[in-house]
């Protein structure tokens, strides 16, 4: 027992003394020692697109400009027709349509793509702040912290002109067990059970009267043995 206590207080105080800054799970922003990770640069980054009500509102430099005889659609590219297929590409709908779909956004479409940039001081644990500086500073806009919102989280008004489309995951879907999907599911899944137990029935009926001869041919060859 007296061996044990200065093991017990040796844990005590390791966890008194021991850095609170989280190691694991998260992408790391200190060291083991508790200093702040230095900056790396992160090449290649992609860009969200820009989207706005009006494509006059989009940068100079991302303002669309199509060959003759063909019309900037809404997924953000140049084709001979906007079909309706193409129209719901909209990358500023962020794979949202009907209900799903906020008031807000349905107006919006996308500039012209944005190259990737290199991020010469990435922070990781901030990444989604750089990205946006970069691809801004790219698509030299200025002053984008009060004229460029985010999707769903600040709206085309006032002094916000334009909009990240940093797209937030998909919503879950909502399912209806009295759909047609899981009235089909229901059907074929009972119509299995039903064979099954079809075939459980008449083969328990075969196997006994093959058990019954079975036994009746035993009994038989038994009796003649014994005679």
């Amino acid at each position: 027992m007296f061996g044990l206590l200065p093991r017990v207080v040796a844990v005590l105080a390791l966890l008194v003394t021991a850095s609170a800054f989280q190691l694991w799970h998260d992408v790391n922003r200190y060291d083991a020692h508790g200093n702040e990770c230095l900056y790396r640069e992160k090449s290649d980054v992609v860009c969200s697109r820009l989207c706005v009500t009006d494509l006059s509102s989009c940068p100079t430099s991302l303002q669309p400009s199509c060959p003759d005889n063909q019309s900037f659609c809404a997924d953000g590219e140049c084709h001979d027709e906007c079909t309706d297929d193409i129209q719901a590409q909209n990358p500023c709908h962020c794979s949202r349509s009907g209900s799903k779909l906020p008031s807000e956004a349905q107006n919006l479409v996308p500039c012209l793509t944005i190259p990737n940039v290199t991020i010469q001081q990435f922070h990781a644990w901030n990444s989604e702040e750089d990205i946006r500086i970069a691809c801004g500073a790219e698509a030299n806009i200025t002053d984008q912290s009060k004229t460029v919102g985010v999707w769903d989280k600040n709206w085309i008004g006032g002094d916000i002109e334009a909009v990240w489309a940093e797209c937030p995951a998909a919503p879950t879907p909502n399912y209806k067990y009295n759909e047609s999907y899981w009235i089909a599911t229901y059907a074929v899944n009972g119509a299995l059970a039903l064979l099954i137990l079809v075939w459980s029935v008449y083969k328990g009926f075969a196997e006994q009267s093959v058990r019954a001869a079975t036994l009746n041919k035993t009994s038989g060859a038994d009796n003649k043995h014994l005679d």
